[in-house]
């Protein structure tokens, strides 16, 4: 699982974000740093009214970068189990 400091990448890792230790992001803007949920922060730094945190955040593996849906859904699983 992604630990409090963790950074997740947009795609093409055009912006990055912290994990906090609430389990929200910050992200470095022109106006400072802002926080908030996957989604919130996702549109903010699209410039869009709404943003699936899901799918749009990546995080970095040995073989690339994956959607954190990827992490969600493994959780999913083995809570099914």
């Amino acid at each position: 699982l992604l630990k409090p400091g963790s950074t997740l990448y947009a795609p093409l890792k055009k912006y990055a974000a912290r994990v906090r230790a609430d389990g929200s992001i910050a992200v470095n803007g022109p106006d400072g740093a802002i926080e908030g949920s996957i989604h919130k922060i996702g549109a903010h730094v699209q410039k869009a009214d709404a943003c699936n945190g899901w799918t749009y955040w990546h995080y970095e593996t040995k073989t690339g970068l994956k959607p954190i849906d990827f992490l969600r859904e493994k959780m999913r699983k083995s809570a099914k189990e």
